[in-house]
């Protein structure tokens, strides 16, 4: 069985769950990306604000304790054009790339749309490592659609009522 790890990039997913009004269970898109693979590691990425909140640190320690979630966040930096500025575009490229060389995984699952991650792609596709981009429609960037083929492309709008919180 192939062994595949997954990078999520929070700050632009949870925008895409936000425009589709659901809330996401993430232990349910670990299964779902993972499918019949060997899971290496599932990584989440988020910039947030100081001082994080109670809710905010709960979720994360539940995402670890009951998912095996490894949670990499970095303080949000307000720039002098008052855009916020994060870092987790570059901690999520470090770690991809790191743990390829270290042969962590066949299969990246980046879970972004973010076409930033082009020139990552193109370094794992040289690695020889399978590169599937799970992302919504309105924001996949088609450079980074282009990069890794149509095949690669997993929709996360067409498994909302996979992933969702069910009401009870």
């Amino acid at each position: 069985m192939e062994r595949i790890a997954i990078f999520i990039d929070n700050s632009n997913i949870f925008q895409g769950f936000r425009k589709h009004n659901i809330k996401a269970d993430y232990e349910k898109l670990k299964i779902l990306i993972t499918e019949k693979r060997i899971l290496q590691g599932i990584f989440l990425y988020e910039g947030v604000v100081f001082p994080m909140s109670t809710a905010k640190k709960k979720w994360y320690k539940d995402l670890t304790n009951k998912s095996g979630y490894i949670i990499k966040t970095s303080f949000d930096k307000i720039a002098v054009n008052d855009r916020i500025e994060k870092k987790i575009d570059i901690k999520i490229a470090i770690d991809i790339i790191s743990l390829a060389y270290e042969n962590l995984y066949e299969i990246a699952a980046l879970v972004s749309g973010d076409g930033d991650f082009v020139p990552v792609v193109k370094k794992l596709q040289e690695l020889e490592k399978n590169v599937e981009v799970w992302a919504f429609k309105y924001s996949l960037a088609n450079a980074l659609k282009e990069e890794v083929g149509q095949e690669n492309i997993k929709y996360l709008d067409d498994v909302l009522d996979r992933i969702k919180i069910q009401n009870k």
